[in-house]
């Protein structure tokens, strides 16, 4: 009798452990999700992402984009603290910074031992004139670092600044992105004016008034298709977009880039050293 309830209790016990587990599992599978886009849904222009995240030892949430569903080019697109129960907006989405094509939506559920849960959701981002999902777009030499550094090189030339505006006039930057034209204005007197290198089809160079936030006189460049070290008088004014020096180029005047303004190194030195952080950055189409 005692051998037979000893099989009873183990069976019980073994079921107990089952069920614990399944209930474990089917619950990690579901710490999160993302609700909209639909999966495999062609977006463009803006739009909402749509989701939920939670789990018992949550610590926060983040939703990427690996672009072309590599994790190795994964981008940030948002952050939560607090846990999300039912479906809820995560991001309004701009989408037009990013490339043609297919790529994937990741949300990490992340706990508080640091372990996570991911959950993907394809989309397919076609803004503009797209091309064919079978010509994604190629990965320019524009912002990758030449073989020979001489390559792309201009003999540098005197960069001039006029100094009859008025002193107290307020130092403001334009950008026209359909003449690729840079002007430095103080108060109502251009001051200073020169061809750049803007966003190339599918890396747009987004239009809007922003103001510098940090500067940098050099820093490193990652990104879709590229990884630049050195990048030299930078200034970040909106997201990841920058002014900065591009020593990899001679093409100014055409757009190569991956969204930012491209200068001449002693151009965007001098800009970086008239501008301040604070400094009013105006991109036209």
């Amino acid at each position: 009798m005692i051998r037979l309830w000893d099989h009873v209790g183990r069976a019980l016990l073994l079921a107990f452990g089952l069920v614990l587990l399944t209930n474990a599992t089917a619950f990690a599978q579901h710490d999160g999700a993302i609700t909209a886009p639909s999966a495999n849904a062609i977006v463009s222009g803006t739009v909402t992402v749509e989701g939920f995240a939670t789990h018992p030892t949550f610590r926060k949430w983040q939703l990427d984009l690996l672009l072309d569903g590599d994790a190795d080019r994964a981008t940030f697109l948002a952050l939560g603290e607090k846990p999300i129960v039912a479906p809820s907006p995560l991001l309004t989405w701009d989408t037009t910074p990013y490339p043609n094509g297919e790529h994937l939506l990741r949300l990490r559920v992340v706990h508080s031992n640091l372990n996570y849960e991911e959950i993907f959701s394809p989309i397919v981002i076609m803004n503009g004139d797209a091309a064919p999902l079978a010509e994604k777009p190629e990965r320019a030499e524009a912002e990758t670092k030449p073989e020979n550094p001489s390559q792309g090189t201009a003999e540098a030339a005197p960069v001039v600044f006029r100094t009859d505006a008025p002193p107290d006039g307020e130092r403001w930057i334009e950008v026209i992105v359909s003449e690729q034209k840079l002007i430095a204005w103080q108060g109502d007197t251009p001051v200073f004016e020169t061809i750049v290198s803007t966003g190339k089809p599918g890396f747009a160079t987004i239009p809007g008034e922003f103001r510098i936030y940090v500067k940098y006189d050099k820093t490193r460049m990652r990104g879709p298709g590229y990884d630049t070290p050195d990048v030299p008088w930078t200034m970040y004014y909106y997201r990841g977009f920058a002014i900065h020096g591009a020593y990899w180029h001679n093409n100014f005047g055409t757009p190569v880039s991956h969204g930012c303004v491209n200068l001449r190194v002693p151009e965007a030195k001098a800009l970086y050293d008239w501008a301040s952080v604070g400094t009013r950055v105006v991109v036209r189409p």
